[in-house]
């Protein structure tokens, strides 16, 4: 179709294909609503985990959601579809609200007196966050009135209208592009990830008995422990080497730190201020809802552990998943760098003791009963298992020095190592990530692409033929992808889908 100008083209756009159009980087529109993406992606604030649907401006989705919407559709019994589909959308304009809310206050001034003019409203974060708000109200009030109403197979085509309108991930946007463009060096980046593949249980058994003599540990500071995510707050270790070849503040933990440099918003850690930042999620297993726990830490920098090491670079960190089971105790811990590299789990032994009575032992060249083998990806590994005892208490979780992979998981062994140091950390919502200072006004960590502000690798090139984006920079939640890119670390049914999980009662 072609169009004579930018404003004709506004003003025959459908609501869906209007959004598809500023997705795709087109001139400004004349809604309020619709212009929210578009200055979000000109002033590079847009949040990469919020994906926007072609069908509304008022629905945002993560990974989560998509799994409940995907559930909504598959679901048969009338009643029930129609009140998953509530339930899903009124989270999915919630995450809208919340996610343009935090893109207006990054937005520069001039900016926000642009869309201020379309609302009709004062440029003040506030006075645009309500008006958004007041529209976001109607609508979703409009659609949930129509899901009560619509015959069943309106309700299922208005359902996958918006499922199939959902945005692609940054990483997927261009990985064709990448894929086609490297394809000389195909081969040679294939049979460097099957070599490193070939390392993976040497590895994982080095991890598990790996003896740690010097340590330096971060405890959570005194908290009432009347939440889980207090409650099971790890304590961190950190191997403390007699020598280094870096300096040892690589190996601290830290607050995160936002300042202007000359190429825009530069990233530090601070490790004067100890930090976790946390949040919950939840695992689908078995038909069940399973809460997690997950701790996310920084450290300033991945030194270079070897000459022209690759995946040396400022800004590293891990992450740790706890997935209770319905006594609210540990049953899988789930650990990776921020990146997504490096992703293990850890299996309570009570959990792989009943995978052994129902499947009768380890698959063939696995070491675990509760290892899977999944047809046409790379399989998630089991590191090691763990046990809680009568009544858990935190985890230790102790971590190669200079590379920060997580090793071992401890509950009930006693610290047999020297403790070099021994400090607290402070433990702050993962979301503040988004919102932190920056000048007079506030700014995230992670760029639109959900990558940390400069913090590539020159593996993101080495890597690139395989159609990773910037393999080995840090990135966003809900972003994150592990084993080569094969699944996505937020998703619901992730244990499900990769390990041989016995239900338990």
């Amino acid at each position: 179709m072609t169009l004579p100008t930018c404003k004709r083209a506004i003003r025959v756009a459908s609501p869906g294909c209007l959004i598809g159009l500023l997705l795709m980087g087109g001139c400004a529109p004349s809604r309020f609503d619709n212009a929210i993406v578009y200055y979000a992606e000109r002033a590079s604030v847009s949040d990469a985990a919020a994906r926007h649907t072609t069908a509304s401006p008022y629905y945002r989705f993560n990974t989560a959601l998509l799994s409940d919407m995907d559930e909504a559709l598959e679901q048969t019994d009338d009643r029930g579809q129609r009140a998953l589909a509530t339930a899903v959308l009124r989270d999915a304009n919630a995450l809208s609200l919340e996610s343009s809310a935090n893109e207006i206050e990054r937005m520069p001034a001039e900016t926000r007196e642009s869309l201020a003019k379309l609302a009709g409203t004062e440029a003040t974060p506030a006075d645009l966050q309500r008006h958004l708000a007041d529209l976001a109200d109607a609508a979703l009030e409009q659609d949930i009135e129509e899901v009560e109403q619509l015959p069943v197979e309106d309700l299922r085509r208005k359902l996958r209208t918006i499922r199939e309108g959902v945005e692609d991930l940054p990483d997927d946007k261009g990985r064709s592009q990448r894929q086609a463009f490297f394809a000389w060096a195909a081969f040679l980046t294939n049979d460097g990830i099957a070599r490193e593949e070939s390392k993976l249980p040497e590895k994982c058994i080095a991890k598990a008995e790996k003896r740690f003599n010097r340590v330096a540990i971060w405890r959570p500071a005194e908290y009432a422990m009347d939440t889980l995510l207090q409650r099971y707050a790890p304590v961190i270790g950190v191997e403390w080497p007699d020598r280094r070849q870096y300096d040892d503040t690589d190996d601290r933990i830290g607050a995160v730190r936002l300042s202007n440099g000359r190429k825009g918003v530069e990233v530090y850690i601070d490790p004067a201020d100890p930090t976790i930042y946390s949040y919950t999620s939840v695992a689908k297993i078995h038909g069940q809802r399973l809460q997690q726990l997950n701790y996310v830490w920084w450290f300033p920098e991945r030194p270079e552990m070897a000459k022209g090491d690759p995946v040396a670079g400022p800004i590293d960190g891990a992450v740790l998943r706890i997935t209770l089971d319905s006594d609210n105790e540990p049953s899988f811990i789930e650990t990776s760098l921020n990146c997504g590299c490096a992703h293990g789990v850890f299996v309570s032994e009570k959990v792989e003791a009943a995978a052994r009575k129902v499947f009768g032992g380890p698959l063939p060249d696995k070491r675990f009963a509760v290892e899977r083998d999944v047809p046409g990806k790379y399989d998630v590994v089991v590191i090691d298992t763990f046990e809680t005892g009568p009544a858990p208490g935190r985890p230790l979780v102790l971590s190669y020095a200079g590379y920060h992979e997580i090793c071992q998981i401890k509950f009930l062994a006693p610290e047999s190592f020297e403790i070099v140091e021994d400090a607290s950390y402070r433990i702050e919502g993962y979301d503040s990530l988004d919102r932190l200072p920056l000048g007079n006004g506030i700014a995230s960590m992670f760029g639109s692409d959900g990558l940390v502000h400069f913090a590539g690798r020159r593996e993101g090139f080495l890597l690139a033929p395989s159609g990773i984006l910037s393999a080995g920079q840090p990135r966003k939640r809900g972003t994150q992808r592990i084993r080569w890119d094969d699944y996505l670390h937020d998703d619901p049914r992730l244990l499900e889908k990769t390990l041989r999980i016995p239900t338990l009662d």
